[in-house]
């Protein structure tokens, strides 16, 4: 098997390794890998990951082998999970604790293989923890017909916030300093779109909601935002959701004297580990499209390249997936 190994801070090592099948375990094919913040932070050094590892947290692809007794069967299309438990019961994140995907083929525990519905492409099924973290924040922040809510970030998490947000029939706020994103954010419908750059976030926020401010608001860790941002945006008595990843959130410098004055609660996410399966029944029901999320795709063989311009933050982009 050919895997993709990052050997040191912004260097990737192509190695050939032996990839026997192991009870509980089955042989993918890999198809389609997502690049993540969490990659690109592996990747660079910013994150404490023991090197040498295999990045990569999530991908789509088949199953190549499989044992006697295994509920999956040979061809089956699957999605590779970012998490997996170990044997006392912690969560692990592939790509960063664990070996991820980044490869031809892996060997991997069946308890992190989930059956890919026919509707849902390769490419939708790498955004399927980005649904599960914007399902779980959605349930958490409880949100309600025609509330106002303002989403820090019109990256891919942010616009996937936004179209649940529609689908709660909840009115969304986006709010962010790339014009590339927000013309995204157009595309799927957002009617309100902040270019915080260019504008007053809070005057315009009160503009649109008569005074009110959002009913809630939600904080992406990447969004290149300020976290007090999110706490003046947010109505006396409202909510703000602070989305991070995994491991991958510094220390968030912020006055809190807002949520003490507005009396605002705070809830916090930073893995979709427990909706998995709500993101693929998400997904294959259409209720979240993410096909327009993805700028580039690049072959196995360009991985380094992807992974030199994702970590470029000029170039802005929303998804790059790598086809293995």
């Amino acid at each position: 098997m050919k895997v993709w190994k990052i050997v040191a801070p912004d260097t990737l090592s192509m190695e050939e390794i032996t990839g026997e099948l192991r009870p509980g375990h089955v042989k993918v094919k890999v198809t389609k890998l997502g690049l993540t913040g969490a990659d690109i932070a592996v990747y660079e050094g910013s994150e404490k990951a023991t090197l040498p590892i295999t990045p990569g947290r999530i991908a789509t692809g088949f199953i190549s082998e499989a044992n006697e007794n295994s509920r999956f069967r040979k061809g089956e299309r699957v999605l590779l999970s970012p998490y997996l438990k170990d044997a006392k019961g912690r969560l692990k994140i592939m790509g960063v604790d664990n070996d991820g995907y980044l490869a031809d083929y892996v060997v991997v525990p069946e308890e992190c293989v989930y059956s890919l519905p026919e509707s849902i492409t390769e490419d939708m099924g790498v955004f399927a923890e980005y649904v599960g973290i914007a399902a779980g924040l959605t349930d958490k922040l409880d949100l309600k017909h025609e509330q106002y809510v303002a989403i820090l970030g019109a990256n891919a998490l942010g616009l996937i916030f936004a179209q649940l947000a529609i689908y709660y029939q909840a009115i969304p706020i986006i709010i962010d300093k790339s014009e590339k994103r927000l013309a995204a954010a157009e595309k799927f419908g957002i009617y309100y779109r902040i270019d915080s750059s260019k504008q007053d976030a809070a005057r315009r926020i009160k503009q649109i909601t008569c005074g009110k401010m959002a009913d809630c608001t939600i904080f992406e860790c990447r969004s290149s935002q300020q976290p007090q941002l999110a706490f003046s945006l947010t109505t006396e008595g409202g909510k703000v959701g602070i989305v991070g990843y995994d491991t991958f959130v510094g220390k968030l410098n912020a006055d809190i004297s807002a949520i003490m004055g507005r009396q605002l609660s705070v809830v916090g996410i930073n893995n979709g580990a427990s909706d998995m399966d709500a993101a693929i029944n998400l997904l294959a029901n259409e209720v979240v499209k993410v096909d327009d999320l993805v700028d580039k795709t690049v072959d196995f063989l360009a991985a380094p390249d992807a992974f030199t311009e994702a970590a470029d933050s000029e170039n802005n982009y929303l998804k790059i997936i790598i086809k293995c």
